[in-house]
Formats: C-alpha cells, sequence, structure tokens
C-alpha cells in the first residue's frame, strides 16, 4: 500500500511539472555598402518623385569620383522591376522585356559630366511626363558608368556600372490596393514554424500590391500571452521600404530582447498585426499563435524524474527486503 501511495505521488509531480506555470530568469537603410573599389558614388540612391499629367520634373543626382584620376560619366536609362521578394531590383536590359509601368522615354538626354579627384558634379534629370500618362507608379533606373578621359568609345570601364532608382508617382486617381499573403512566425532557416524554445521569435510578413502604385507599408504586431496580457510590440518596415505594384514583398522582424527586456516566455501566444498603407492610411490585418515552450529542458526533467521515481522505488523495494530478512519471525 505504501509502494503504491508513493508511485501516485510521484506521478503527480511529474504531470504538475508539465501543466504548472514557470517563470524564467532572463540570464538589431536602404543605403549600399561602400566599396573602396568603386569609382564612383552617387546620391542619393533612390529617388522619389511625384507629377501631373503633361508637367515635366527636374532632380539632380550627385556623383563623386572617388578613384585618384579624371573621369568621364555617362548615363543610360532603363527600367526595373522586382526581381524577388527581398527588393533586389532586376534591370530590364534586353529589347523584349518591357514594363507596364516603364517610363523610360521620359527621359531627356543625360549629360556626359567630366570628373575631377574626390571632386562632386550634379546632374539634372528632366523627366518629360506625356499628357496621356495613367495615374500610379513608374519606374526606372540610371546607370552612370565612369570610364578614363580618351577611352569612351572604347568601352573599357574602371569599375561597375552604378544605378539611382527612380520612382514616379503620377498623380490621379491610381488603384490603391495591398493585402497580406502571408503572416508567420519562421525558425532560423526563414521557415514557417509553430513552436519555439525560446527568443528570439521571428515574424515574416509577405505583402502583395495589387495596386498601381509603389506603397510603403508599416506594420505593428500585438503580441498577447494566453491570458490576453500584451507582452511587447513588434514593429514591421520601419524603414518604410517599397513595394511595387504588381509585386510581393517579405519583410522580417524579431521578438527579442530588445523588445522583451529581461522577461522570457513560456506558453501560448498570439500576435494581432495591423499593416497601414496608402496616401489614405488604408490598413489591412492578420493574426497568428505560436507557443514558446523550452521542451528539451522539460524533457530532462521528466527524464531525471523518471529515472527518481524508479531509483527511488527499487531502493524502497531492498530496504523492505532487508527489513524482512532481518525479522525475527521471517528467521524462523
Amino acid at each position: 500500500m505504501k509502494h503504491r501511495l508513493l508511485s501516485i505521488t510521484l506521478a503527480l509531480l511529474i504531470l504538475g511539472s508539465l501543466f504548472t506555470p514557470v517563470v524564467w530568469a532572463a540570464t538589431e537603410t536602404d543605403t549600399p555598402a561602400e566599396n573602396s573599389s568603386q569609382a564612383l558614388e552617387i546620391s542619393p540612391p533612390v529617388v522619389n518623385l511625384t507629377g501631373s499629367p503633361g508637367e515635366t520634373v527636374k532632380t539632380q543626382i550627385s556623383i563623386r569620383d572617388v578613384a585618384n584620376v579624371p573621369l568621364v560619366v555617362t548615363g543610360q536609362v532603363n527600367d526595373f522591376v522586382a526581381a524577388g521578394e527581398d527588393g533586389t531590383p532586376k534591370l530590364l536590359l534586353d529589347e523584349g522585356e518591357e514594363s507596364p509601368y516603364s517610363m523610360k522615354s521620359w527621359f531627356g538626354p543625360l549629360e556626359t559630366l567630366n570628373l575631377q579627384p574626390k571632386k562632386i558634379e550634379n546632374l539634372t534629370v528632366t523627366i518629360n511626363i506625356p499628357a496621356d500618362a495613367a495615374p500610379g507608379g513608374y519606374y526606372s533606373t540610371i546607370r552612370f558608368t565612369a570610364t578614363a578621359p580618351g577611352l569612351e568609345g572604347n568601352g573599357v570601364a574602371l569599375s561597375a556600372s552604378l544605378g539611382a532608382l527612380i520612382l514616379m508617382q503620377v498623380k490621379g486617381d491610381a488603384k490603391e490596393s495591398l493585402s497580406v499573403a502571408q503572416f508567420s512566425t519562421i525558425d532560423s532557416n526563414g521557415k514557417s514554424a509553430w513552436l519555439f524554445e525560446s527568443i528570439p521569435v521571428n515574424f515574416m510578413l509577405r505583402t502583395k500590391n495589387e495596386g498601381t502604385l509603389h506603397e510603403q507599408p508599416v506594420g505593428q504586431a500585438i503580441i498577447k500571452d494566453m491570458f490576453g496580457n500584451v507582452v511587447g510590440l513588434v514593429n514591421i518596415n520601419l524603414e518604410r521600404k517599397n513595394v511595387l505594384p504588381g509585386s510581393i514583398r517579405r519583410f522580417e522582424a524579431p521578438l527579442d530582447k530588445a523588445v522583451l527586456g529581461d522577461r522570457m516566455l513560456f506558453g501560448r501566444y498570439t500576435a494581432d498585426l495591423t499593416v497601414t498603407y496608402g496616401t489614405s492610411g488604408k490598413k489591412v490585418t492578420s493574426s497568428l499563435s505560436f507557443w514558446v515552450i523550452p521542451w528539451k529542458l522539460i524533457l530532462i526533467i521528466i527524464v531525471v524524474l523518471v529515472g527518481g521515481f524508479f531509483l527511488v522505488r527499487f531502493g524502497l523495494r531492498r530496504y523492505n527486503d532487508y527489513i524482512l530478512s532481518k525479522s525475527p519471525r521471517r528467521r524462523r
């Protein structure tokens, strides 16, 4: 009877360790990296412009010669589209490649610049918006190539081409429509996951631009525990990166110590996301749930408790056998 009572008590302790709440002690611009081997620097790398149909828009791009020799700089206009979900632009260099948001033909002639070492020159860019241009976004890039004086016609470049992205918004009743293609938590390999051993918990948002204008969605996820208490806020795309029309862009943001401080997580959590975009502040929402359970640690505790249970049980049995062997009645 004592053995059975001891077995039941240890079993309840093991179950209690699994379901009792536990408090665990708490014990990172879209600016290209500078490369000293490049012969040119340009600023800004991304130019956002707005104009009306029939209007001529002008802007300036600063170009600096970082080489130790004079350079002749020429520019060429190409269209671009989104190459993938990370926002990398894909230049459309072949004649057969076309973009529905092309404005390559809108540019005026680009001046050839003669740069002196370490000097900065400003290039004026003129864009003539057609009178019949539909409202919405249009996209091109100006690629700058530097050559030594006297070698312009030989195609000998001293550095790879550098590009300035031009994003034009033509005023009018453009379609603004953004949706959440996916909102999930992901593991260290970038794959969707719902169970984590500890922080950080990484959130991934894929937004799809179904409109005709580039958008800069900004999101915030409210993280709540199983009791509805807010434990943290995760901000997404505070840098205001663009999502081009007809493309999907992926954003990631961590729930880590920068958000939680010294608090550690245990149990089930929910994340309620609100994404704001557009000139009128439109909103889209999404929600998910995830678990934070240090299952490896719990598994070790279970193994230790179970092992201890059988060890104690074995010890008690040996002890009882010993007592019985010393009993006078047993000796008879």
